[in-house]
């Protein structure tokens, strides 16, 4: 192994809850109270293909535009940069990836913009090569695309390439792109990660000396 694609939200921010209490109280400002029968494996999918499904699922009379737009106003009461952190060990683990050289990059259903600034943020920008974000590609994970375009942009046969996520739609998407996956389960959001190749609950337990003797 000689490159690791890491996924941001849930890998790289502990944010999952974050976008989980800004749409509830963008659902409870609309007088929707959640249904507990809602299908709501929604973690990895762009925030357009998460309010095109909620709009349709509770018949909301909005254009998606608009929907999407008073969405983005609940989410950034959450996301305000002084109450955020990474992932715990993250920094340290990326540090020894680095020093290990790997090559890293970022495939994340957030916007670019986004991601470069948690990045910068948490003063981890320079240990990434590039980003392929969610308004970059069509399709929204679990659709292969922006994997797929994140290994073109590795420059490494796929089988050199593993990638690091915690949902079930962006491990399916990594997947199908035909990389190794490890799931991560550090997030306060524990997600079901079964399908990958490797399920581990913190950096820590990541050894990078197999990864790299790791053949595939």
């Amino acid at each position: 192994m000689k490159g690791i694609i890491f996924d941001c939200d849930g890998v790289i921010l502990d944010s999952e809850s974050l976008f989980a209490k800004g749409s509830n109280d963008h659902l409870k400002a609309l007088g929707i109270i959640q249904d507990p029968d809602y299908d709501d494996n929604d973690a990895g999918i762009t925030l357009k293909a998460y309010c095109e499904k909620i709009i349709k699922y509770y018949h909301i009379d909005q254009t998606l535009e608009e929907f999407l737009a008073d969405e983005q106003k609940y989410l950034d009461k959450y996301f305000k940069d002084d109450e955020l952190s990474p992932i715990e060990g993250l920094v340290d683990f990326l540090s020894k990836a680095f020093e290990s050289g790997f090559k890293m990059g970022i495939a994340s259903s957030s916007s670019k913009e986004y991601v470069k600034h948690k990045l910068k943020l948490f003063g981890i920008d320079k240990y990434f090569d590039f980003i392929v974000s969610g308004d970059m590609v069509t399709h929204s994970k679990p659709h292969p695309e922006i994997y797929l375009k994140a290994i073109e942009k590795m420059g490494l046969p796929v089988n050199e390439l593993l990638a690091i996520e915690d949902s079930v739609s962006g491990i399916r998407s990594a997947k199908d792109a035909g990389l190794y996956v490890i799931g991560l389960k550090a997030s306060v959001i524990v997600q079901d990660t079964s399908n990958a190749d490797l399920e581990v609950y913190s950096y820590k337990d990541i050894d990078l000396d197999a990864l790299k003797a790791l053949k595939r």
